[in-house]
């Protein structure tokens, strides 16, 4: 991860992106991973989910896999990661090929994985400092620049505003299929 900042070590055109990892507003610091690569954001993202699925990440890849949205905010994948500490890597990969497979949804195949694995990743943390804050003095022009000329709808919920089409989307519970699956529906 040391190396020359704003040059990634492979050659040739790259993308860069950065992902901040913890800011800290006392010290004014905030520290990021900068990511150079030879694909775009998305590109990253997909490359990082195959190799852990398919191999094992290293260090720097770990952390910036826990730090990317794309990976994290995603249901399946989410329920892949819960499920691989209780049932193991291959299960939890064969048992969500088959359902994304009966889904007609893009499944998450080894071939995939061999074709990223020419792709050129860099990961390089920084840290900068944050802008300083003006401090607040505790002085105000008026009672209006507070907002309490502001006048507040009511606080409760309307029980009209309710309608049963709210409540009618039932989610797949990827999570309970992926760690105890269903030995009818798919061999496993």
């Amino acid at each position: 991860m040391k190396a020359r900042p704003g040059i990634p070590r492979f050659s040739g055109g790259f993308k860069t992106f950065s992902i901040s990892i913890s800011t800290n507003r006392e010290k004014g610091t905030d520290s990021r991973l900068r990511v150079y690569s030879q694909g775009s954001r998305a590109v990253v993202a997909r490359y990082l989910w195959l190799k852990y699925l398919w191999d094992e990440l290293s260090k720097d890849e770990w952390r910036l896999f826990y730090n990317m949205s794309e990976l994290i905010d995603d249901d399946i994948k989410v329920s892949a990661l819960r499920a691989i500490m209780i049932v193991g890597k291959r299960k939890v990969r064969d048992r969500l090929n088959n359902m994304l497979l009966h889904l007609k949804m893009e499944t998450f195949t080894r071939e995939q994985y061999q074709g990223y694995k020419r792709l050129d990743v860099e990961i390089q943390e920084e840290s900068r400092s944050l802008p300083k804050v003006p401090k607040f003095s505790g002085w105000i022009r008026s009672a209006s620049a507070v907002g309490s000329k502001s006048s507040r709808g009511p606080s409760h919920l309307e029980p009209l505003a309710i309608q049963l089409d709210d409540y009618s989307d039932v989610k797949f519970d990827w999570y309970s299929f992926l760690t105890v699956g269903d030995p009818g529906f798919f061999p496993s």
